[in-house]
C-alpha cells in the first residue's frame, strides 16, 4: 500500500483521478519508485569568477577576495570542505566558505593572497560538495607578487636667491622602478613650504596616481618667496614602495651659508637608474650631479664603487657645473653602485643605486607579458604551454580561458623558445599578443592576436573554423639571441 498524507478520502465513492494521482499511476506503470522521483532534486554549484585573480599585490601586504558561490540546483548544496590542490602556491590562504546553500542561494568563498617573493603565483581550490557530478569542484586562483619602487631625480632643487615678486621654476622626474605598478597616494608639504613653493603635476594627476614600471612623469616646482627669508623645506611623496614609503624632494631657496656649520655635499647618481640590467662585459656609463653649499664642487674628492670595491677606471672628478661622468665594467650579480664625495673638511655625501649584471655566457632572465611593460597580462582561451629546448617552464592545461600574469624564464643564446596554444572547446579560441622582455626596456613582439570563432555572433567569426577540437591556435618556435 502506498500511503500519502495529503490524500485523505472521507467517503467510499469513486473519485476522479487528480493530477498527482495520475502521475503516481504513470510512475507505477513505468516501474518507477515514486519516492525516488520525489527526491531527485539535486544541487548545482556555480562559482563566479571561475578563476579568482588577485592581480598585483605588494610584498609585505595581502589581498583578500570573495568569489560568489551559488546553488543553481533545486536541492540543498553542502560544501563539507575546501582545500588547496597539491602544487598550488602556499601564498594563498582559504578564509571561509558557505557550508550549506539552499536552492538559488549564494555565499562567498573568501581567500587571501600574501606573496613572499616577486612573480606570478597560481593554484586550484577544490570544494568538496554533494553535487553528484562534481564532488570536487575546482576554482582557479592567480596572483602577482610585486615590489614597486620610486626613483626621484634629482632629489634636491636649489633655487638660489630670489627676490620677492620674482620666481624661479625647476623640475624633477618621478620614475617607477623594480616590479609592479607604483601608486602614489599623496604628495604633500610637511610644513609651511606652500607659502613659497608651488608644485605643478601632470594634467591627469589624481590621487592615488599610478605609474607603470619603467615610466616616469615630470613635476615642476616654482619658488616665489613672499620675503627675503631663507626657505628650506621638502615635498613628500607617499607611495606603495615597501622600502621607501615616504620619499622627499629637498627644496632650498634664499639659503645663506652658515660659517659655523659644514653641510655635507649633495650627491645624486643620474645614470644608471635603479633596477637597470647590464652584461658583465659591457662598459656602463656612470653620471652624477654634486652640490656643496660651503665650497666649490671642484674641491670635492669623489670615487665610484661597486659592492664596496672602488671602480678605479671610472672618472669621478666633478666639473665646475657639478657634473661627474665616468664609465666602467661591473661585476656579476646584484650590484650596488655608490658615489662618495668628500669636501675639504672630510664631510661625506653619498648616493647609490642597485642594478643587475648578468654574465655574457650565462642564461639571462626573460619575461613574457601581454604588452609594452613586463607586467601586462595576456589572455589565452584555452590552454598554453611554454618550453625552452623541450623543457616546460609554464603549462596551463585547465581547458578554460585564463588571464595570465607575466611569465619568467631563463635562456641563453641558441636555445629555442617554443609556445603552443590550444583551443580545447568550441566555440572560440583566443591568444592575445605576447611580448618578450629582457634587460631595461628591451622587448620583442612574439605574436599578433589570434581570435577564431565558429559562432556568427562573435566579432572574430570564421566560417572555416568548425573543429574538430582540440585545435592548435599557435605553434611557434623562437631562437634566443642574447643582445
Amino acid at each position: 500500500m502506498l500511503l500519502l498524507g495529503p490524500l485523505v478520502y472521507t467517503t467510499a465513492q469513486a473519485m476522479p483521478p487528480t493530477p498527482l494521482r495520475t502521475s503516481l499511476s504513470l510512475l507505477l506503470l513505468a516501474g518507477c519508485d515514486p519516492d525516488q522521483a520525489l527526491n531527485t532534486a539535486e544541487p548545482s554549484v556555480v562559482v563566479e569568477p571561475a578563476t579568482v585573480d588577485f592581480g598585483e599585490v605588494v610584498l609585505g601586504m595581502y589581498g583578500e577576495i570573495g568569489a560568489v558561490v551559488r546553488n543553481d540546483g533545486l536541492g540543498t548544496l553542502t560544501i563539507s570542505g575546501a582545500e588547496l590542490e597539491s602544487g598550488s602556491s602556499s601564498d594563498f590562504t582559504l578564509i571561509s566558505w558557505p557550508e550549506s546553500l539552499k536552492a538559488h542561494e549564494e555565499g562567498l568563498l573568501v581567500m587571501q593572497y600574501t606573496p613572499d617573493i616577486e612573480g606570478e603565483d597560481w593554484g586550484t581550490v577544490n570544494l568538496s560538495t554533494n553535487e553528484p557530478d562534481k564532488p570536487l569542484f575546482p576554482v582557479g586562483v592567480t596572483g602577482l607578487g610585486v615590489k614597486p619602487c620610486i626613483d626621484i631625480d634629482p632629489e634636491l632643487l636649489w633655487f638660489g636667491t630670489v627676490a620677492p615678486g620674482e620666481s624661479v621654476t625647476k623640475t624633477f622626474d618621478v620614475r617607477a622602478g623594480c616590479t609592479g605598478t607604483l601608486s602614489i597616494g599623496s604628495a604633500v608639504y610637511p610644513g609651511n613650504e606652500i607659502e613659497a613653493y608651488t608644485a605643478t603635476f601632470p594634467e591627469d594627476w589624481a590621487e592615488p596616481y599610478t605609474v607603470r614600471t619603467g615610466f616616469a612623469f615630470e613635476v615642476s616646482v616654482t619658488f616665489a618667496p613672499p620675503d627675503t627669508n631663507e626657505w628650506s623645506g621638502e615635498l613628500w611623496f607617499n607611495s606603495n614602495d615597501p622600502d621607501d614609503p615616504v620619499s622627499a624632494v629637498t627644496l632650498r631657496g634664499n639659503t645663506v651659508d652658515d660659517p659655523t656649520e659644514n653641510v655635507a655635499p649633495i650627491v645624486e647618481i643620474l645614470d644608471p637608474n635603479v633596477g637597470e640590467y647590464f652584461l658583465d662585459n659591457q662598459l656602463v656609463t656612470l653620471t652624477a650631479a654634486v652640490f656643496d653649499e660651503d665650497e666649490a664642487v671642484t674641491n670635492l674628492v669623489c670615487s665610484w664603487s661597486a659592492n664596496g670595491s672602488k671602480l678605479s677606471s671610472a672618472d669621478a672628478t666633478p666639473s665646475a657645473e657639478g657634473t661627474i661622468a665616468g664609465a666602467s665594467q661591473l661585476p656579476f650579480g646584484d650590484v650596488d653602485i655608490s658615489l662618495r664625495c668628500f669636501d675639504s673638511e672630510g664631510v661625506m655625501g653619498e648616493d647609490s643605486v642597485r642594478v643587475q649584471v648578468w654574465k655574457a655566457d650565462e642564461p639571462l632572465e626573460y619575461v613574457i607579458s601581454g604588452g609594452d611593460t613586463e607586467f601586462d597580462y595576456f589572455m589565452v582561451d584555452d590552454d598554453v604551454n611554454m618550453a625552452v629546448n623541450g623543457v616546460t617552464f609554464f603549462d596551463d592545461n585547465n581547458d578554460t580561458s585564463d588571464n595570465h600574469g607575466p611569465v619568467h624564464f631563463n635562456a641563453k643564446a641558441g636555445e629555442v623558445l617554443h609556445i603552443v596554444a590550444v583551443d580545447q572547446n568550441p566555440t572560440e579560441g583566443l591568444v592575445e599578443p605576447m611580448v618578450l622582455h629582457w634587460g631595461t626596456g628591451k622587448s620583442q613582439a612574439l605574436n599578433e592576436e589570434i581570435c577564431l570563432s565558429s559562432d556568427p555572433a562573435n566579432d572574430c567569426f570564421d566560417g572555416t573554423y568548425a573543429g574538430p577540437w582540440p585545435n592548435v591556435l599557435m605553434d611557434e618556435e623562437y631562437v634566443i639571441s642574447i643582445p
